[in-house]
């Protein structure tokens, strides 16, 4: 009986350290897909930049809606503020089709999706 305490104890220790070495989550961020969504971001508006090269998450804030604005202008490159990787933005989704919404993504130099923005949401 006690080791299966001991076990229940430990396994639960484990999960717990687990989830608060993962990081802030979905209640912390809402992540950036489409260019409205861009350009509602206002001068003062934290951003995060989530690196997945160097597995980072960086906090900036928005200086003004034209910065904003170059982080999904389609061909553009950004850098990661941690690492200096430089990343494509590269838009996905039909372009004649309307009804279907086009989501930004940021790719390597393999064009592998490397790097997504999010918007840092207030804690409630």
């Amino acid at each position: 009986m006690k080791t299966k305490l001991s076990l229940l104890l430990a396994a639960l220790t484990l999960g717990a350290a687990v989830t608060a070495l993962a990081g802030p989550g979905p209640q912390y961020w809402q992540t950036l897909r489409n260019a409205e969504q861009f350009h509602q971001l206002k001068p003062g508006t934290k951003i995060a930049y989530v690196c997945n090269q160097c597995k980072t998450v960086t906090e900036v804030a928005v200086q003004s809606t034209d910065q904003a604005m170059e982080l999904c202008k389609e061909g553009a490159t950004i850098m990661c503020p941690a690492c200096k990787t430089k990343v494509k933005v590269v838009i996905k989704g039909p372009p004649k089709n309307a009804t279907v919404q086009r989501e930004i993504t940021y790719t390597n130099d393999k064009g592998e999706a490397c790097l997504f923005i999010a918007k840092v949401v207030a804690n409630p």
